[in-house]
């Protein structure tokens, strides 16, 4: 692990790479046929939001900001509503052949973790797409997914000690394999009570109450939204009860990397599950591009 970059997600401060992503990212996204002025004045927005929120804002809550400026100046709010419903839909259609692979497996908790991990692929903020043919192949390759697997243990056997379970869900489709995972985990140790959180309000293709049903994630969890349309899970942004979840759980279990970049730091009561996506997480860490992360808080 390199400690150096480390800091640059740990750190309250936004990190130089994680400013310049965004400037990447939101710069040029205004209408090609805006006026050069109107382009100007968007770009200045842009430019300020960054600068200001680098401080003490996580990268999703300033994407949050950045993509209401864009609403506001040109109406442009992209819906991921067929998206979400077309990936709910494809790993659903997968559900029923991966739940007989892990059923049968030597160690069930272990390849349903794997595949929760895979499962966050699923994930339209770095590039804006997801390779269908991409994510087939993590899902079949999951259970040789390079782990850490002294953190993977530790997991496990906090899951078998707990009494209460916090599941951060992230992304739509993923949430089928979410499901998996919160089943096995209640098959491993019944007396486990699991609340999932998904989103309070539609953003980007991450999960709300809607694909909750959708998958019948309902069937294995009580399922709460966190009130919140911010991607992540930022604690002064939630409503109470995922606040209560929070504090009172013995375990949460936080998927993706905006809940990592949200709630880093928050208790060694919290294990993070996410796939490495970016740059910066690979240098940190020291592993290939979409390397499973099961990370134990601090």
């Amino acid at each position: 692990m390199n400690t150096h970059a480390l800091d640059e997600i740990t750190s309250p401060s936004l990190s130089p790479r994680c400013m310049r992503c965004m400037m990447d990212k939101y710069l040029d996204a205004c209408p090609a046929d805006a006026s050069w002025q109107t382009r100007a004045d968007y770009q200045r927005r842009v430019l300020t939001t960054v600068a200001e929120g680098s401080l003490t804002m996580t990268a999703p809550e300033i994407g949050h900001e950045l993509t209401g400026v864009l609403r506001d100046m040109f109406g442009i709010e992209r819906s991921y509503t067929q998206v979400k419903h077309h990936f709910n839909e494809l790993v659903l259609g997968l559900e029923s052949e991966l739940a007989r692979c892990v059923v049968q497996s030597d160690d069930p908790l272990d390849l349903a973790a794997r595949l929760a991990l895979a499962g966050n692929f699923i994930d339209f903020g770095p590039t804006g797409e997801v390779s269908e043919e991409k994510l087939l192949q993590l899902v079949d390759d999951a259970a040789q997914m390079r782990l850490d697997a002294d953190a993977l243990a530790d997991l496990k056997a906090r899951i078998m000690q707990a009494r209460s379970i916090t599941y951060l869900t992230d992304n739509c489709g993923e949430v089928v394999l979410d499901k998996l995972l919160i089943a096995q985990i209640k098959q491993a140790n019944p007396q486990v009570d699991v609340t999932a959180v998904v989103r309070g309000a539609e953003t980007s293709n991450d999960a709300t109450l809607k694909d909750a049903r959708q998958v019948g994630l309902d069937a294995v969890a009580r399922v709460i939204d966190n009130g919140s349309d911010i991607a992540g899970t930022c604690p002064a942004r939630v409503n109470e009860q995922t606040r209560a979840a929070l504090r009172d759980a013995d375990l949460v279990i936080s998927k993706g990397l905006a809940n990592y970049e949200t709630l880093s730091g928050r208790g060694q009561n919290t294990y993070f599950l996410f796939l490495c996506k970016c740059a910066l997480y690979v240098e940190v860490f020291g592993v290939p591009l979409y390397t499973g992360m099961v990370v134990r808080g601090v």
